[in-house]
């Protein structure tokens, strides 16, 4: 539960949310300037989605025979979904994402494939890290993760709710920006012992101090999303479309609060679970019909904000070509991005295809021929507002793919 105690609440105040002036209370309605910028979710894929396999090139003779059991064909019981060429391949989404598949008909969902970061390590952890940083190999560290050094180069002070982690612990992409907040699920953010609790607490933390400010913002975070948010019924998870399962809870928790109106602007998400080395075939299609659900329930609550929503739904490598002894897959290099939103061009495939054959792969794995951090820049500056890019991501050069609209 996301709790506060009486004795934590103002040590914690700071990380909770962006210190405000002495004597003022957080606004939590988005202001002018705010209004122009989208919403962005990032869903992380943690642990290796594998893009030959959520988005496959369904009936290339290379792929069929790197992977003879575990291919996903054009044909058959359940044929993969096509959906566009990439330099003359044809490429299909999962059989088991027609969600996606209808979102990508109705040009709201993008696709980017052979897409990642070059990097020598197959570690997870690492190459999250890397991915998270937004840094690759033999590139100099930078301070904090991608996500708050946007937050901070667009000098943005944001509400209690403004940048949030819909996990215990605020992502690294996150790290850098003292605001940012840990809202596992927003239906138990509240103080310990509740509202006499709370009460009692703002009772206490009366005067023009600094950290009694901080606190009383803290405090006023917890009863605005009590009195917005918990307060009004929520709707039936059934009602758009959302499963029981982890992903809709957690993409319905992020919708819940931008429904709320309390002036969120970033959140990172995490949709884990796809280390896939044994038994795909018995994991990766639960898996992806999850995420097809989840975020289609997703862009369906939030209707009324779509013009302010971009979704971007990425992972830190994707998987070896050739599968594996186990009936799995060995961890690779590029993979596949999924990029939803209001103002998307959608409905086609970007980046280049580097090819299947062996001549084509880097050491045995689709070759990465898109940086990751291209998509997410463009995101950045034609939806975000972002002009000094350089601090976000001082090794790349901006060049836009063209899947954003400004």
């Amino acid at each position: 539960m996301t709790t506060f105690s009486r004795r934590t609440l103002l040590a914690s105040s700071s990380a909770l949310l962006t210190p405000i002036a002495p004597g003022l209370k957080a606004a939590f309605a988005a202001d002018g300037p705010a209004a122009k910028r989208d919403i962005l979710v990032v869903a992380f894929l943690r642990f290796g989605c594998d893009g030959l396999t959520l988005v496959p090139p369904s009936d290339d003779a290379d792929y069929i025979a790197a992977r003879p059991t575990l291919s996903v064909r054009a044909t058959g019981a359940q044929p993969a979904l096509p959906i566009g060429r990439l330099d003359g391949v044809q490429l299909f989404l999962h059989p088991n994402m027609p969600e996606m598949k209808a979102l990508y008909d109705d040009r709201a969902l993008a696709v980017v494939h052979a897409a990642g970061i070059e990097t020598e390590s197959r570690s997870h952890f690492l190459s999250q890290d890397k991915v998270e940083r937004g840094v690759a190999d033999g590139e100099p560290q930078i301070k904090g993760g991608w996500l708050g050094r946007h937050l901070i180069a667009r000098n943005l002070v944001l509400p209690g709710l403004g940048a949030i982690t819909g996990a215990p612990e605020v992502d690294v992409s996150l790290q850098g920006y003292a605001g940012a907040v840990a809202v596992p699920d927003i239906t138990r953010f509240d103080i310990a012992g509740g509202d006499i609790n709370l009460n009692v607490i703002e009772a206490m933390h009366v005067g023009p101090e600094a950290a009694i400010a901080s606190a009383r913002a803290a405090i006023d975070t917890i009863k605005t999303v009590k009195s917005r948010l918990l307060s009004t019924p929520r709707a039936p998870r059934s009602e758009s479309g959302y499963s029981a399962h982890r992903y809709s809870t957690a993409m319905k928790s992020i919708a819940d609060i931008i429904k709320a109106d309390v002036g969120m602007e970033v959140a990172t998400v995490d949709l884990d679970g796809w280390d896939h080395h044994v038994g795909l075939l018995n994991f990766f299609p639960g898996q992806a019909r999850e995420v097809s659900t989840a975020l289609s329930a997703f862009w369906t609550d939030i209707r009324a904000f779509r013009n302010r929503i971009t979704v971007v739904a990425m992972t830190e490598f994707g998987r070896r070509v050739e599968e594996n002894a186990n009936g799995g897959l060995d961890h690779g290099a590029a993979s596949a991005m999924l990029v939803l939103g209001g103002n998307v061009n959608g409905g086609q495939v970007y980046g280049r295809w580097p090819g299947l054959q062996p001549k084509d792969l880097r050491s045995g794995d689709l070759a990465v021929s898109t940086d990751y951090r291209q998509v997410l820049s463009e995101i950045l500056a034609k939806r975000r507002g972002e002009t000094t890019l350089g601090a976000v991501f001082p090794t790349v050069n901006y060049q836009p793919l063209g899947l954003i609209r400004a």
